[in-house]
């Protein structure tokens, strides 16, 4: 059963508890009854004091009162001073988009880590990195190659996207935009404005701005916050010889010659429906995954401009170096040269449906 507290303002620790008792009459609560009460008649004061459930004005009083020792007073107030005295981790935090031919893109998740620059291997860059997927951060950690492990989670994702920036000093050097089919890259200078606000040893918080006068052309407004990953090489001695011990055992296959015999020819033809817009050669040469994803946007208003736009971005040339037969698979290796004339290397899958070859996904690398 629980006792009801009760509240006031006047003080019954200043009063004579016992005194009180003996000069008024006891009585018995008033509850209604079929059967009258007893009369009331003066009764012996219990010799029981109720000076412990006395209370001074406007406390609270009961039967149960808990008490702290001061010791435990004392252990309280000493955690409570160590964890306001405890750094508080900062969350990572990343906000705006990047926009390109009229679509923008959010991202969700990012990471910032270091490596050798792109052209000065003694040089080392900061690498920012956004994606539209989340990032195995785990996994990245675990190798020097993060550049190589992310862009293998983009291709893992389902239609993902990412945007890198190639931090040299106080100035991006090379922006990379890609992702479900388009590449676009800058480098060589000045590229954009970014402030830095925070770039110590654990982490870096800036904000970035791309602006372009043609809206089709990549436009990105960003801010960031992220911690580094582990595990930075500190030179590009360390770099590349963590690239080679990390390198995974290649899967074994039959070689296939430079030209990449039949698997090749196929590319070669997906290749030039793309450079000519043609659909239904397109249509011809990928997977059925791929062509039923190309006949369901045909509806879309917008399918002529991203024609256009796979067009312009398909390479002006591409030679097969070789590659490797599976069986139901085979994957080719490229060197290819962009629309703009620099060389580019990539990597082409195909796979065998009713016995006939098609292309299911050709990824180019550009100059991140």
């Amino acid at each position: 059963m629980k006792l009801a507290r009760l509240s006031h303002t006047r003080s019954t620790a200043a009063a004579d508890t016992l005194a009180l008792t003996r000069a008024a009459p006891s009585c018995r609560l008033d509850v209604a009854s079929a059967t009258p009460s007893p009369p009331l008649s003066p009764r012996r004061a219990s010799g029981r004091r109720l000076d412990g459930l006395a209370t001074n004005g406007c406390e609270k009083g009961g039967l149960i009162v808990p008490q702290i020792r001061p010791a435990r007073l004392h252990f309280v107030a000493a955690v409570l001073v160590a964890l306001a005295a405890a750094p508080t981790a900062q969350a990572d935090s990343i906000g705006g988009d990047c926009r390109y031919s009229g679509q923008a893109t959010t991202f969700v998740d990012g990471v910032v880590f270091k490596e050798p620059n792109y052209f000065d291997k003694s040089k080392i860059d900061i690498i920012v990195a956004l994606t539209t997927f989340r990032i195995d951060k785990a996994a990245l950690a675990k190798t020097p190659q993060k550049s190589a492990a992310l862009t293998s989670q983009r291709f893992a994702a389902d239609d993902a996207r990412s945007v890198k920036l190639r931090i040299d000093g106080k100035m991006v050097s090379a922006v990379d935009y890609s992702g479900d089919g388009t590449s676009v890259s800058s480098s060589g200078g000045d590229i954009g404005e970014i402030a830095i606000k925070v770039n110590d040893a654990t982490r870096i918080e800036a904000s970035y701005a791309l602006k372009d006068d043609d809206e089709d052309d990549l436009n990105c407004t960003l801010s960031f916050n992220l911690s580094y990953a582990s595990t930075t090489p500190a030179s590009a001695a360390a770099y590349d010889g963590a690239k080679t011990a990390a390198a995974p055992a290649a899967p074994k296959g039959k070689a296939l010659p430079a030209g990449g015999g039949e698997p090749g020819k196929v590319f070669q033809a997906n290749l030039a429906a793309m450079r000519t817009g043609n659909v239904d050669a397109m249509l011809a040469t990928v997977t059925k995954e791929q062509g039923d994803k190309m006949r369901a946007q045909k509806s879309d208003p917008t399918f002529g401009a991203m024609l256009e736009m796979m067009k312009a971005f398909a390479p002006k040339s591409a030679t097969v170096t070789g590659g490797q037969d599976f069986g139901d698979s085979a994957e080719l290796t490229l060197d290819a040269v962009d629309q703009s004339g620099v060389k580019t290397t990539g990597t082409s899958t195909l796979r065998k449906e009713g016995g006939q070859w098609k292309v299911e996904k050709t990824s180019m690398k550009g100059g991140m």
